[in-house]
């Protein structure tokens, strides 16, 4: 058994469509013509002969012959058969019986008719009547009636059929000849107008589809790496404009994506190999110490060299744990699991707190912290300990990049509903690229270079985090040579605080 596959293409199966389509209508074309134009031929037949029967009873035909017996009767209409052949004659009692006929009383097959469409005729009805043929059991035929008034006649009414029944089939295909002859012309003009119209109109939508199905398969193929060329929005466009948009912005976030995770997996290379650094380190160092005053039997280093060690072993532990904390912090923030608990404080007090905790660290690096602030105390709406945690940061950072001998301005300033809170050193600076991605997760300007404090370029990242949480940002102005200013904004308490002038130095332009 031969099977025929489906076509494959979305324009192989709408012109199918449009072909079964053409070839449906066209017969119901040829349909409705035919009948059509038998409903005219005979409409036309009968209101042509309307008054056949009325002349010939005015003209007295069944009187030739007297009497007016069936006999006579039969003679009578067959002359009048035989002036015109192309009708069968019948008289018609006021039942319905045929009295007399032009047809030989052989051909009949019924010898009663109807005489409701009679009636109806002779009371002016709306044309074509058609009424039964006593030849045949089941056709009816046009015809023209007229009513009898004659004594000693019993019949009542003139019945002429205007189709011989013999003659019928070669009417009817003459009509259907002549149906298909008139139709041709418009037949063939229309499905050739349809059939070029409906190829232009497919093909002109199946293009665009299958341009958008070929840039599908490329962008598959290539793995997202070919994008599809830009669309031109289409303000009033259809369908297919939307879907070739819409492709289009989901291969560029697609594109995006993938990126994203690209670059999120060399972040986590760059994690792991930072972390495995930065804690193989102190790890190394603290074992080291730990087993040189563990593995000392006989006391051979002093108690000042043993006090020492045992700094140092502290020492790398804390870092240690600073770097732990510093990874489930950012962990934490990632994940969504930290909420803030905002309340209104003084952030000005809450920064000389910050900056007296890091004076002493300031001096050991040799590094001057100043403390700049407006006169009047500023009352913010907050997390107080996140916000603590983003200024630890922020002067962690500073004081890191920060050489010897320079110093490191911690500002606040409120303009517009909102205070500012700025921190500026004097260090190396940063490029427009280091800018751009200074607050990424684990980046490191150095990344051949250990943090001797557990640092692993998550700092800057949880400032952002934590300024996200309270729908601020931070932000950097920085050039290389010319050091960096790390800022952030936070709305103003609706009740504002009492003056006063918070302020550990005198107040510095900051550089």
């Amino acid at each position: 058994m031969i099977r025929i596959a489906p076509p494959r293409t979305i324009f192989a199966r709408l012109l199918l469509v449009f072909v079964l389509f053409g070839v449906v209508m066209t017969a119901v074309f040829l349909f409705v013509n035919r009948v059509s134009h038998e409903f005219y031929h005979r409409e036309l037949a009968q209101t042509v002969n309307r008054d056949l029967a009325r002349s010939y009873v005015e003209a007295n035909f069944l009187l030739v012959d007297q009497p007016l017996t069936v006999s006579t009767l039969h003679r009578g209409i067959g002359k009048l058969a035989a002036a015109n052949p192309d009708v069968d004659i019948y008289l018609i009692d006021p039942a319905g019986g045929i009295v007399a006929s032009s047809v030989s009383e052989e051909a009949w097959v019924r010898r009663t008719i109807a005489v409701g469409p009679i009636q109806s005729f002779l009371d002016g009805a709306r044309l074509p009547l058609l009424g039964d043929d006593p030849s045949h059991t089941s056709r009816n035929e046009v015809f023209s009636a007229a009513g009898i008034d004659i004594q000693e006649c019993p019949a009542r009414f003139l019945y002429i059929l205007l189709r011989r029944a013999q003659q019928a089939p070669a009417a009817a295909r003459l009509n259907t000849v002549y149906s298909l002859t008139e139709g041709a012309g418009v037949l063939v003009a229309a499905a050739l107008l349809a059939v070029g119209l409906s190829i232009w109109f497919l093909r002109l939508l199946t293009r665009r589809l299958s341009v958008l199905d070929q840039a599908m398969r490329e962008f598959e193929t290539s793995n997202g790496q070919k994008l599809p060329a830009p669309r031109r929005e289409h303000e009033h466009g259809d369908e297919v404009d939307r879907l070739e948009q819409s492709f289009f912005e989901l291969a560029q976030r697609s594109r995006q994506q993938m990126e994203a995770l690209r670059e999120a997996d060399e972040m986590r290379r760059q994690l792991l190999a930072n972390v495995s650094h930065d804690l193989r380190t102190p790890l190394t160092t603290l074992v080291t110490h730990l087993e040189a005053v563990t593995t000392d039997p006989d006391q051979l280093l002093s108690t000042a060299e043993r006090g020492r060690y045992l700094e140092i072993a502290l020492k790398q532990a804390r870092r240690v744990i600073r770097l732990v904390e510093q990874l489930l912090e950012a962990a934490k923030l990632e994940a969504g699991y930290v909420t803030i608990h905002p309340e209104p404080f003084p952030i000005a007090e809450l920064l000389q707190d910050v900056v007296q905790k890091f004076r002493l660290s300031a001096g050991e690096r040799g590094v001057e912290l100043r403390l700049q602030a407006s006169a009047q105390l500023a009352r913010v709406e907050a997390d107080v300990g996140l916000i603590e945690r983003v200024l630890d940061n922020l002067l962690e950072n500073a004081l890191r990049h920060a050489p010897p001998g320079s110093a490191v301005v911690v500002s606040l300033t409120e303009q517009e509903g909102r205070v500012r809170a700025s921190v500026t050193d004097c260090g190396e600076g940063l490029t427009a690229q280091e800018s751009a991605r200074v607050f990424e997760r684990f980046y490191r300007r150095d990344k051949g270079r250990s943090s001797p404090a557990g640092h692993a370029g998550l700092g800057l990242a949880i400032v952002q985090g934590i300024l996200r949480l309270h729908g601020s940002s931070v932000g950097v102005n920085s050039r290389p040579g010319h050091g960096s200013t790390f800022f952030f904004d936070l709305p103003v308490h609706a009740t504002p605080a009492p003056a006063s002038a918070v302020s550990s130095e005198p107040s510095a332009t900051s550089t």
